[in-house]
């Protein structure tokens, strides 16, 4: 009789997780990076929506800000493109080593290559 109730028991319990397993792999997705990704739905996918880039400008053209000494420099200010090569002909000192001028806004930032930490801010004249 304990025999019978075991495997019943048993029987239940496996088909019960081979059920829910099926049911959890079906709303399972894999994201862009391979990972799982349970909660994605097509109805809500606004990746190739243009409103959404339009947005993603709109507040690049807000995040303007005033630089300070002692705060880090944003990773994407720290880019190649945003770095001043020239300094000498735009009337700054030549940066110590470990640190290089970045030209962010309407300023130029003396800020270390490996942390971001902002060491000078000059405002720009036009």
């Amino acid at each position: 009789m304990k025999r019978l109730i075991i495997t019943t028991l048993a029987a239940t319990l496996l088909a019960g997780t081979a059920l829910s397993g099926t049911a959890m792999a079906a709303g399972q997705r894999y994201d862009d990076h391979g990972r799982y990704d349970q909660r994605h739905d097509n109805r809500h996918d606004n990746r190739h929506d243009s409103r959404y880039d339009r947005r993603d400008h709109r507040d690049d053209r807000r995040d303007h800000r005033r630089w300070e000494r002692g705060q880090r420099l944003d990773a994407r200010y720290r880019d190649n493109r945003y770095y001043v090569s020239d300094y000498r002909a735009r009337g700054l000192r030549a940066p110590p080593r470990g640190y290089r001028w970045q030209r962010v806004d309407d300023s130029y930032v003396l800020a270390a290559v490996a942390t971001g930490l902002i060491a000078s801010v000059i405002i720009a004249n036009h």
